[in-house]
């Protein structure tokens, strides 16, 4: 891996052109086994670049299957001030396959109070 987390995000507020700072952030791993519940994996806040960079160790194995990255917006709005925002968190599902657990993945959020887009970074 490079000496990186093998899964990074990244949030940027485009209502103001800035980096979203102190997002916490969650990652979760749905667990079949366990009829389904999400099982916490970590937990990070996003720098003063808005990025989240040691979500993980480097020598995390990632296995396959579907994660879910939260982002608490609610918490990043309130310290700017904003209100009336329509997303209170932002949840984003994808998944590892199999034979792609050493990949790299990057979960960019491009975020307003109205809209968020987000997409696989780099």
């Amino acid at each position: 891996m490079g000496g990186r987390s093998p899964i990074t995000c990244h949030v940027l507020d485009s209502s103001c052109g800035k980096p979203g700072r102190n997002v916490p952030v969650k990652l979760e791993q749905l667990n079949p086994a366990a009829n389904n519940a999400w099982t916490n994996v970590a937990y990070g806040l996003t720098d003063s670049d808005g990025r989240v960079g040691t979500l993980l160790d480097p020598s995390h194995q990632l296995v396959a299957g579907i994660y879910r990255m939260t982002f608490q917006t609610n918490e990043y709005w309130a310290a700017q001030g904003v209100t009336g925002y329509f997303y209170p968190y932002v949840q984003i599902i994808f998944e590892v396959a199999p034979g792609a657990e050493k990949q790299h993945y990057h979960i960019p959020l491009l975020l307003s109070p109205y809209s968020y887009t987000t997409y696989r970074g780099s």
